[in-house]
């Protein structure tokens, strides 16, 4: 005898194609989510590690603010303590500067005339004093011009007079320091 199947084979193929279905989109449907929940991790991940790299960069930027403000103060002190030895400096230089003035004044002051007021105003001098005759105030001018010490000098004033019962002439001078190049660059 045949065996004959009664069984509805469509149905069965039917639902064994359904069962298929859905056991390969529930397959794609966990392997979808699979695949977020990897990238969000690893998005996760990543943004973590640029935080940390960024607040070890913050880190680090604080104490190079800190080191640039220290810089800052140090290159402060340095100018102070620069413009303090430059000043120094200036008036090491200009100590003999005194004495080299006061010695070619006497030296240029000829026998018979002397001073009786002396003033400075930046590099200008001001003299003022008595001599026997004006021939003795213009020797004065001569042997000032002749010092190495001084430019030409300028006669303001001269008028006849006594002093101390002997005619004599009182004079006025004006004159300025000679300032040489490399001094003035010092």
């Amino acid at each position: 005898m045949s065996r004959v199947n009664l069984l509805p084979w469509r149905r069965l193929r039917r639902q064994r194609r359904q069962n298929e279905f859905i056991a390969i989109a529930g397959a794609a449907a966990v392997a979808a989510v699979l695949v977020v929940a990897a990238w969000e991790l690893l998005a996760t991940m990543v943004v973590n590690n640029q935080e940390d790299r960024n607040n070890v960069l913050r880190a680090e930027i604080a104490e190079l603010d800190i080191k640039i403000r220290e810089i800052r103060d140090i290159q402060a002190k340095k100018a102070k303590l620069q413009a303090r030895m430059d000043v120094i400096q200036e008036l090491q230089v200009k100590r003999p500067a005194s004495v080299k003035l006061f010695d070619a004044l006497a030296r240029s002051t000829p026998e018979g005339a002397f001073l009786t007021n002396f003033s400075q105003r930046d590099t200008t001098l001001s003299l003022r004093g008595w001599a026997q005759s004006n021939a003795r105030v213009s020797t004065y001018m001569n042997q000032l011009d002749a010092s190495d010490q001084f430019d030409p000098s300028q006669l303001l004033v001269v008028r006849a007079g006594e002093y101390r019962g002997i005619h004599a002439s009182q004079f006025d001078l004006r004159v300025p320091q000679h300032i040489a190049k490399n001094e003035s660059e010092q």
